[in-house]
């Protein structure tokens, strides 16, 4: 028993200030493609055991529109540089600049250009890249008054803590239509902070090409079957003795008339999607 609640102080100390956010695939599929006829079979995957800096705090990234200014948080094994991209606002990087790591931990700080920020408020929020030597670290730059709402689940699809699977849910549409999707899992330990693994490994994933009806994904439902039979990633292996968590996300350009409408959302940690489980768990948890 004093095994077990050290244990979960231990888990709950490590927890994650929040959810991983954006994916880091900026990139979208530059057309629909061709649907194949039938589900391929998911590869296994594996969190690397070591890793560079991280994001820590997952939430949005707020510009102080007075000064112009933005702070970003690490975990982090050393001192180094952070330059930020976002492509909707500039070609080239929007800052870069030195941090300290202290205790496992730092801040950067970053300033925009007057132009640049004027374009940030236009937009209001935009994904960022910042790139710290090897690591990726994905998050919304806002320059609203407000926090950005945070993202919710879908209804379906799910991260499963017990198999390492990540299963993908099976998305509709009001017509038949082609749609493109890619999945990942994010991981976060206290000492890495927020890191991400897609099917072609860590920051890489591929997009898959299906075709979305009223009733589901048509390659999902072999012969009309009523019960789907989805695409996955995994078995994902995890590190043990690190206090692990997993996060599930999933990305879908809806093709629309040939223009591509993007969207991601977080997936259900456990064995069921969000709504078949009454309600939306995060994370799983590995000790």
């Amino acid at each position: 028993m004093l095994i077990a609640e050290s244990l979960l102080a231990l888990s709950l100390a490590a927890a994650p200030p929040g959810l991983p956010g954006p994916p880091p695939g900026t990139d979208l599929p530059t057309s629909p493609g061709t649907a194949p006829a039938f589900v391929p079979p998911g590869a296994p995957a594996a969190i690397p055991a070591t890793s560079g800096p991280g994001l820590l705090d997952a939430g949005s990234v707020r510009l102080n529109r007075a000064k112009r200014t933005f702070a970003v948080r690490l975990a982090c094994q050393g001192d180094g540089t952070l330059r930020v991209r976002a492509a909707r606002l500039a070609a080239t990087d929007l800052d870069r600049t030195r941090y300290r790591c202290a205790a496992g931990r730092a801040t950067a700080k970053l300033k925009l250009t007057s132009k640049v920020a004027k374009r940030l408020i236009r937009r209001r929020s935009v994904t960022a890249t910042g790139i710290a030597g090897a690591g990726r670290l994905t998050f919304q730059l806002t320059a609203g008054l407000k926090p950005a709402s945070p993202k919710g689940f879908w209804t379906d699809g799910h991260l499963d803590c017990a198999t390492g699977f990540l299963v993908e849910p099976d998305f509709t549409a009001a017509a038949q239509i082609p749609i493109s999707t890619r999945g990942w899992v994010a991981w976060y330990t206290e000492a890495t902070g927020w890191h991400w693994l897609g099917s072609a490994g860590e920051n890489a994933g591929r997009w898959n090409t299906w075709t979305a009806s009223v009733s589901g994904v048509q390659q999902f439902h072999p012969n009309g079957t009523a019960v789907p039979v989805p695409w996955t990633l995994g078995p994902i292996a995890v590190p043990p003795g690190r206090g692990t968590y997993t996060a599930g996300v999933f990305e879908i350009v809806y093709w629309v008339g040939g223009r591509p409408d993007h969207q991601w959302q977080y997936v259900n940690a456990g064995s069921t999607g969000a709504v078949a489980a009454g309600g939306a768990n995060p994370y799983c948890v590995h000790p």
